[in-house]
This record gives structure tokens, C-alpha cells and sequence, in this order.
């Protein structure tokens, strides 16, 4: 046969041959494209590619070679290729009305509704009783949920073409879709009697029983099916996914196995039983599978790729590492390959970097939903709240059956301020994955943001106690329900425990210490010292120092902000605090001294020049401040606390440069991604940017930590303001200026406060 095959082939060959020494280019293209309907005709494609191409060359606006190159991809699996070369012949020649309804189909798949119907009305419009045409926009009307449309349309198809049997499977699914099961099930059986050797008939007739929960009829057609295919791989594939809605899952990764045994090239079965062992937590089981399948199969991309993937997400980093560069080596363009670093950039901080990967995949694979997640997950680490939120807004567009994609998108309106929409997603993730406890722990965050107390404290209750008791989120969350409730007892012992178990966090020790001294500043101190007696953090001495300035004893406090310093000489609320307090005592001048004298002795002292570059700034003495922060730059070019304190003094000078206050805050903030101040101040540079959305989602960011600094509360209310959000920019800041804490933009609040509610 193959020999009968070439014979052929070498006869068209020289019959072409012959005929075309003394052509002209339009004779030539014509006999390209008749020796590639006879390349077709006799199943050799790829001498069928290139002898449309060698027309296509001759002729860029050649229809109908476009249309039988595009149909050759579109056989060979390409359909990159297919779908560019069926839109160009269906734009040079719009009669051609299975182009047109092909690109359709694209778009459909693609989940551009409106597209799809735009090409099937223009197919329709120049050919209106072009059945495949009918049939398609039967089909856009049952994804938009018209069924009476959709019957009507393919009832029209169906006259026009009584011996198609796909249009009946259309229809049986209008009709199982309103509930006229007995005429659907007439019409599955008129597709497969039609077509007694489509496979894909019997899988619908299959679904359809399913959904009736019809277990009978069910078993009878599989058993059927296993008769007529026995050696359809498509049949156990079916079985698998019969046997995981049923729990039946060692007879499901059976099917598996069998449907690889049965097509051993087919890369997509393998895949699909490594999804199964991930699905079941089998990672072990699925990493082995990999191994061995890439034994088999040693070049094959695809395997590498899923591998490289699963060691990472094992944390198997060197592993991964080494067949992503693998991989990067022999083919610099792989998309997921390129993912894999961007992630291992993300891993280790640098997300510029990461972003300079991910964004091209965005464009290149508009229809990838990863790289639209993890370009969500670096803007969030970096602050850009808006930027991330339209990130996961595509990747569930695209897939809206993700729970990891739902859970990013219920943290990001979490972080927001928006307790309804964090926890209608959180509840989505959870709807898809119940095991999903990350999506658990936001819901019963956003409970409380909501203020459903009760909701939360029941939520947390229906979890594992075990779980709930050794969960840090979980307990904060459950305390501050109690809070709201004003259940004291329960919020100290749940705080307890917080604390028990995270005894470096400083918010639980706040707020154990309130819980605890009833107002009482001596026994609060006294709490906390208790505290620090065992685990000693520059945020608790913070919050020591705070307490002692609330009780003015200021000496003691500026040692708590000092032994601050000392311990986290990265964070800028140590010397923002100190400075601030020697400024109020009038020592400003004095500690200005000291620190030169120290520098004297020891220039690169990153320490004294931090205090110092604060002292100044206390002083209004910006421009040696700036100078200051600058050389600590130089001599530690990552240092947050510098970068953040800098960026703040450019943004607040007159026409600072706001590019460069931009890249420092973001600097600070990839540093320390959950630092208030370091939040407060992106929020600043944002809003003199005039990007106001972005303000207040680093303002209410900031606030979450430290809830109830006037200073950034006035800061969210000026961004409020200026997004249109009038009303509530002016309660927030009445409720600053009417609160007890000072600060020292109070006056210029008050100023403000009187000009908005005289507007």
C-alpha cells in the first residue's frame, strides 16, 4: 500500500512537473493548488502543506488555498495555525460559508460569545439556509440560555438537512435542557441511528441518563458501548470519570491506565491521570507516574513541563529548576517553562523581574488563564490592589471553575475592604474544592469584616478542632468575634492561644494587654514586659514604647524604641517613633548631636545614620534628610526603611519626582509586603500620582494592621475624597478630628474637614 503510495505520488510529481516550465505565476499557483487536492486525495498531507504554501506564496489572497491549508491544520491538531488561515479565507472570500462558520467555532471554543455570533449572522446573511450555519447559532443560543430560539433554529437545520445526525444531538440537548427528557432521549437515539459509529452520540445519550439519574439505562448503554468500542480509548476515559463521580476510584485510575495502554502516544490520557493523582493529594504517586512516563517517552515536552511544574509546587526546587533550564535551553520560547521561572522570580522576591515574563504570556496565550493568576498574585505582593484584581478577573474569565483562581480573588477584595465580594468568592473556591482551607479562613475573615459575629464563631465551630485550636488566622478571627460580641472571656482565652502559639505577634499582645489591664496603662505595661521576658521582637518593644508615651514616661519609652532599632533595623516605625518623640521633648537637636558624634567614629553605621536622616526629618529639615537616606542607599542598596522614608520626602516635596518615589516605595514594599507604614507610604505616592484607587487600597491595606492611626485614616479620607467618594472621605475624617489621638497633621485635617462640609 505505502509503496502503491509513493508510486502515486512520483506520477503527479512528474505530470505537474511537465506542465509547468513555461507557466505564468497565476498558472503556476493553480497547479500548486491542484497537486495538493491530489496529495489530499491520496493522504499525504505534509506534501499537501507545502504545495498550498508554494500557491499561498505565489498568491497571498489565494481563498481557496488558505481554506484547504486551514483545514489541513486543522486535521494535524494545530489549531493556531488553522484558525489564522480559515479567518484569511473567509476575509478574501465571504461565500465560503464553512470558513466562516469554522472561525466561528473558534471563537466559541474560545468563549467570545459575540464574535461567534457575528461571523455566523454574516455566514447567514450572504447563504441564510446553510445548515452548519443554523446549527452554530443554535448553539450560541443555548450557551446564552435562549432554548425556544435555539429549538426553533435547529428544527431549521434539521429540514434543511434530515440525515445530519449531530443536529439531532443539538437538539436532544435543547430539549434534556427543559426538562422534556423522553423527546432529548428520542433525539440522541436518532443521532446515533443516523451515525451508529460515532462514539460521541453514545457519550451524550450517556450524560443524559446520567443527569436523570437513570442507573438502569445508564449501565445498559455502557454496556453496550463496551460491546461496539471495545478498543476506544474514549470508552475508558468515560468510565474513569464515571467511576470518580461515583467514588470508585481505584477502579477510575484503572480506566486510566487502560485508555494509556490503548494509545500509549497519547500524551493528553497521561496527563489526565497525573490531574487524578494530584486530585486525590497523590503526589508521590503522580511525581513517579511523570518519571516513568518520561522513561517512555524521554523529548516529550509536555511531560517535562508538568513535571518541572509538580516539583515545584513539592518544593523540590533544585529539581525543577534543573528541567526548566533544561527545557529553556532547547526551546527559549516555552510558555509554561518561562511560567516555572517567572514563579521561581516570585519565590525569591524579585517580582519586577517575574512581571517582565509573565506579561508577555498574557498577550502570546490570550486564553491561558495561569499566567493572568500569578500576574494577579506579583501585583498584589506589590501593592497595585486594581492592577491585580482586572489580573484575576481574566484568569476567571477564562476559567471560571478554578477554586485557587476564586481564592486569590476573595484575598485581593479582602484586602480592599470588601468583606460581601471576598466572601461570596471564598465561598465559590469552596463550592468547587471543600478541602480549599485557605478559602475557609478568608470567608470567616470577611464574616467579621462584615461584622456576622455569630456567622464566624459557627463557621469556625464546624471545623476540625484540632485544626481551628493550631490555626493562627483562624483564632484571630474567631477572637475578634468575640470582641464584637463583647464576649470577653472567650476573645482573651482565644487570644491566649494566638499568642501561645505565634508569640510574635504583636497584634494578639495588643490586644491581650487592652483585654487584660481594663484600661489600666500600668497593668498593660506590666503584661507586656511579662511578655518580652520570653520572646523579645522589635514590634513589641513598639508597642512597649507606645504605651509608656501614652503614660508619658518618656525616657522609658524612647529605650523601648531604641531596643526597637536594635532588634529590626530594617522597619521604619522604630525611628519614626523615636523622632517624633524626641521632637515633641525639644531633643531633636540634641539627638542630632549624638548620632554625628557616633558617625565620627563609625561612618557606615547604618543604625545612627537612620536615626540621624530621622532626626532631621523631624526637624523639617528634609533636604539633609533625603541626603542622608541616599547614602544609606549606597552603602546598602535593598535597606526598606530607607527607601520607604525617601520615597515619602520626594513625594512630599514640591514637584518631587513621583516616578522615582514610585520605585522606591515599591523597592520597601517588595521588601516588606505587609508593613503598614511601608503601605501608608505607596498610598502617598499613589495619590500624589492622582491614582486614587490604588491609594486607597494601600491606605486600607496599612490600616488593617494598625487600625487606628489617625495619620493614615487621614490619608484614606483625602484619597476618598478625591475618587468622588465625598460622603465617606467626610465622615472618616470628622471621625479622625473628633478622635482623641493626636497627630501631627490634626490641624491641617481640621482645616480640611471645615472646607469639605462648607462645599
Amino acid at each position: 500500500m505505502i509503496r502503491q503510495r509513493i508510486l502515486t505520488a512520483l506520477l503527479i510529481v512528474s505530470i505537474f512537473s511537465a506542465l509547468s516550465s513555461c507557466s505564468t505565476p497565476e498558472e503556476n499557483k493553480e497547479k500548486h493548488y491542484l497537486r495538493a487536492i491530489e496529495y489530499i486525495k491520496i493522504a499525504d498531507e505534509k506534501a499537501a502543506i507545502l504545495e498550498l504554501k508554494n500557491a499561498i506564496q505565489l498568491d497571498a489572497k489565494y481563498a481557496d488555498a488558505r481554506y484547504q491549508l486551514g483545514m489541513l491544520y486543522l486535521k494535524n491538531g494545530d489549531p493556531n495555525a488553522a484558525f489564522g488561515e480559515l479567518q484569511r479565507a473567509f476575509s478574501l472570500d465571504p461565500q465560503n460559508s464553512d470558513a466562516g462558520v469554522k472561525v466561528a467555532e473558534f471563537y466559541l471554543l474560545s468563549q467570545k460569545k459575540e464574535d461567534s455570533r457575528r461571523l455566523a449572522e454574516q455566514v447567514l446573511n450572504a447563504n441564510p439556509d446553510y445548515p452548519d450555519g443554523l446549527a452554530l447559532l443554535a448553539n450560541i443560543e443555548i450557551l446564552e440560555g435562549n432554548m425556544v430560539k435555539a429549538e426553533e433554529i435547529i428544527g431549521r437545520a434539521i429540514k434543511l438537512s434530515p440525515a445530519n445526525d449531530k443536529f439531532y444531538s443539538i437538539k436532544g440537548r435543547i430539549l434534556s435542557s427543559q426538562n422534556k427528557e423522553e423527546e432529548g432521549e428520542e433525539a440522541f437515539n436518532k443521532a446515533i441511528e443516523l451515525n451508529p459509529e460515532s462514539f460521541a452520540h453514545y457519550r451524550t445519550l450517556l450524560i443524559h441518563y446520567e443527569n436523570r439519574k437513570d442507573e438502569a439505562a445508564t449501565q445498559k448503554l455502557l454496556d453496550q458501548m463496551t460491546t461496539k468500542f471495545p478498543d476506544d480509548p474514549q470508552l475508558q476515559l468515560l468510565i474513569a470519570g464515571l467511576c470518580q463521580k461515583k467514588n470508585e476510584l481505584d477502579k477510575a485510575e484503572q480506566a486510566l491506565l487502560k485508555a494509556i495502554e490503548m494509545k500509549k502516544d497519547a500524551i493528553s490520557y497521561r496527563l489526565m491521570l497525573v490531574d487524578f493523582y494530584k486530585n486525590q493529594r497523590q503526589y508521590d504517586k503522580a511525581e513517579e507516574y511523570l518519571k516513568n512516563a518520561l522513561a517512555d517517552l524521554p523529548e516529550d515536552i509536555q511531560l517535562q513541563v508538568v513535571l518541572a511544574d509538580l516539583l515545584f509546587d513539592l518544593q523540590k526546587f533544585p529539581e525543577s529548576r534543573e528541567m526548566m533550564e533544561t527545557i529553556l535551553k532547547s526551546n527559549p520560547a516555552n510558555g509554561a517553562a518561562n511560567l516555572i521561572n517567572a514563579r521561581f522570580l516570585i519565590k525569591d522576591g524579585k517580582d519586577g523581574e517575574a512581571l517582565d515574563i509573565i506579561t508577555p504570556l498574557t498577550i502570546d496565550y490570550p486564553q491561558w488563564a495561569d499566567p493572568f493568576y500569578y500576574s494577579a498574585l506579583t501585583y498584589l505582593r506589590t501593592g497595585q490592589m486594581e492592577l491585580a484584581q482586572k489580573a484575576i478577573e481574566m484568569a476567571l474569565q477564562i476559567n471560571p471553575v478554578n477554586d485557587r483562581y476564586h481564592t486569590l480573588a476573595a484575598q485581593i477584595y479582602l484586602l480592599r475592604g470588601n468583606g460581601a465580594e471576598a466572601g461570596k468568592e471564598a465561598s465559590i473556591a469552596l463550592k468547587i474544592n471543600r478541602r480549599n482551607f485557605i478559602a475557609a479562613k478568608i470567608l470567616t475573615q470577611s464574616l467579621v469584616l462584615q461584622k456576622e459575629y455569630d456567622k464566624t464563631i459557627q463557621l469556625v465551630g464546624s471545623i476540625d478542632k484540632k485544626i481551628a485550636w493550631n490555626d493562627v488566622e483562624l483564632l484571630g478571627a474567631v477572637g475578634m468575634a468575640y470582641i464584637g460580641l463583647n464576649i470577653k472571656d472567650k476573645a482573651t482565652e482565644t487570644f491566649g492561644r494566638l499568642l501561645e502559639l505565634a508569640p510574635e505577634n504583636t497584634k494578639a499582645l495588643s490586644i491581650l494587654a487592652v483585654l487584660t489591664s481594663e484600661n489600666d496603662l500600668d497593668k498593660a505595661v506590666a503584661y507586656v514586659k511579662t511578655h518580652l521576658s520570653q520572646h523579645e521582637t522589635g514590634n513589641h518593644y513598639m508597642f512597649l514604647g507606645e504605651l509608656y508615651a501614652k503614660k508619658q514616661q518618656n525616657e522609658e519609652a524612647l529605650r523601648a524604641f531604641e531596643k526597637a532599632q536594635e532588634l529590626n533595623p530594617a522597619d521604619p516605625r522604630g525611628y519614626i517613633l523615636r523622632a517624633r518623640l524626641l521632637r515633641l521633648l525639644g531633643k531633636s537637636e540634641e539627638s542630632i548631636t549624638q548620632y554625628n558624634e557616633l558617625l565620627a567614629t563609625q561612618p557606615d553605621s547604618i543604625a545612627a545614620l537612620m536615626g540621624l536622616a530621622a532626626a532631621y526629618e523631624s526637624e523639617g529639615r528634609a533636604d539633609e534628610a533625603m541626603g542622608i537616606y541616599k547614602r544609606i542607599l549606597e552603602i546598602k542598596p535593598d535597606f526598606p526603611a530607607a527607601a520607604n522614608n525617601l520615597s515619602w520626602l520626594i513625594a512630599s516635596e514640591e514637584k518631587g519626582d513621583l516616578g522615582e518615589a514610585l520605585r522606591l516605595a515599591m523597592q520597601a514594599k517588595q521588601a516588606l509586603p505587609k508593613h503598614p507604614n511601608i503601605a501608608d507610604t505607596l498610598g502617598w505616592v499613589h495619590y500624589k500620582r492622582e491614582s486614587y484607587g490604588l491609594a486607597i487600597s494601600q491606605f486600607r491595606h496599612a490600616l488593617e494592621n494598625l487600625p487606628d492611626d489617625p495619620t493614615i485614616t487621614f490619608h484614606l479620607a483625602l484619597a476618598q475624597y478625591a475618587n468622588g467618594e465625598k460622603t465617606e472621605a467626610t465622615a472618616l475624617l470628622k471621625e479622625v478630628v473628633a478622635g482623641e489621638n493626636q497627630f501631627s497633621e490634626k490641624d491641617e485635617a481640621q482645616a480640611i474637614l471645615q472646607k469639605w462640609q462648607n462645599q
